[in-house]
């Protein structure tokens, strides 16, 4: 499990390194904003396409082969993109962008049917809780590497760009595929194998529960997509915050999300579900709020310690509800659904994103200042995190009628 969580950590790395500084690297070579979302929505658009075939294919199969192909895939698109964007091939960067996608979602999909089948219950919710903080820790090691290494090569007299710290962490990246190649995996139950029938589909899946399961990610999906991938633009843009910058303020933001998802078990098993995802969503609301706010509010003096406290505590809260909202999601739909639950989940995050990117190039090529389209974010969020509400109480109801059956 362990050799299963380094890989991810470093699929991670690469991922986090290109959500700090590619969009300011991209928007340093020339290209305004509603370009880069161009860029940016090729990138969910493999997985809008092949996320849902994917899932249902997966169940009863090994999931190893899949999690060594994103190892190797990322990594590899990643340079290429590096090499080509200077160029100014924009065809050749959205098709490298859309193969991109499509590993991230051999490791999306795969890895938490692989934790629920490989790692044991009692250390399920640690395990889902380790996989998410991977993300977080990748992004204070990435922001910690660009920034180290843009103080040492520039005092050494060398130019220093964000190009080359991207190159420096893919090259880091590489080594994942190595992590996989002696770890276990338990085998699939015989007779569990799924096939693309679409009668079978409609009869095999619980499908009122997926789609319940499913609803909520897809609002606070489509807001996350309007906000999270342009962050650094935001700060580029009003505060002229540079990517060294903002690599540092991504790594101590990351360094908080890392504590509240190590957190998480000991918060849900004292707390529950309801507190524990309504809480701390409210909470991350009120924050982005607030630093939507700061733009308005940008010619005060101060204003910036504001706006960095709200993206410090924001993304933290926001996260510390992935997790536990993971693990109701797979035990609420059950065990013969996991696998095309877990691809829906990634297919709509990468869908929701997609449709995200495009309505932000729309709403930058209107000039919509930045904090009107966090306000509609917010808005999402909160229509999201009441059905999430919806959601528990459904589940709880559903908990309540299976235990007289189980104890029969």
């Amino acid at each position: 499990m362990l050799r299963a969580i380094l890989a991810v950590f470093l699929v991670n790395l690469n991922n986090s390194a290109f959500m700090l500084i590619l969009n300011i690297y991209l928007a340093k070579l020339g290209y305004d904003d509603s370009t880069i979302a161009s860029f940016v929505s090729y990138r969910f658009l493999g997985v809008l396409l092949l996320g849902f075939p994917f899932g249902i294919f997966i169940r009863g199969r090994r999931l190893k082969p899949w999690i060594m192909a994103s190892s190797l895939i990322i990594p590899s698109v990643s340079l290429a993109i590096l090499f080509v964007l200077p160029l100014g091939m924009d065809v050749t960067v959205k098709v490298l962008f859309g193969l991109w996608g499509v590993g991230m979602m051999f490791i999306q999909v795969s890895i938490l049917p692989f934790i629920m089948r490989n790692a044991p219950e009692e250390h399920r919710s640690e395990a889902i809780s380790l996989d998410f903080a991977t993300w977080s820790i990748a992004t204070i090691v990435a922001g910690v590497i660009i920034s180290g290494m843009d103080v040492m090569v520039k005092q050494l007299g060398y130019d220093f760009d964000e190009s080359s710290a991207l190159f420096v962490i893919v090259s880091l990246t590489f080594a994942g595929i190595f992590f996989l190649f002696g770890m276990g995996e338990a085998d699939p139950e015989e007779g569990d194998r799924s096939t693309l029938d679409l009668a079978k589909i409609r009869s095999y899946y619980n499908w009122p529960r997926i789609l319940r399961a499913t609803l909520p990610t897809v609002i606070i999906a489509v807001g996350a997509g309007l906000t999270i991938p342009f962050m650094n633009l935001f700060f580029f843009t009003v505060f002229e915050l540079d990517y060294e910058q903002f690599s540092i303020m991504g790594s101590l933001t990351a360094l908080m999300v890392t504590v509240s998802s190590l957190a998480v078990p000991v918060v849900r098993r004292r707390l529950g579900y309801t507190k524990t995802i309504i809480g701390t969503q409210v909470l991350g609301i009120g924050f982005l709020v607030m630093l939507a706010m700061t733009e308005v509010f940008r010619d005060l003096p101060g204003i910036f310690i504001f706006a960095f406290i709200a993206y410090l505590f924001r993304q933290p809260l926001m996260n510390m509800s992935g997790p536990v909202s993971s693990e109701l999601t797979m035990d609420y739909v059950g065990k013969k659904n996991q696998e095309l639950i877990s691809a829906l989940q990634s297919s709509i995050w990468s869908a929701s994103w997609f449709i995200s990117a495009k309505l932000y190039q729309l709403l930058r090529a209107l000039e919509l200042e930045y904090f009107k389209i966090f306000l509609i974010t917010s808005l999402l969020y909160s229509i999201g995190t009441f059905l999430y509400y919806r959601l528990i109480r459904h589940y709880e109801l559903v908990k309540a009628e299976e235990q007289p059956i189980k104890q029969a």
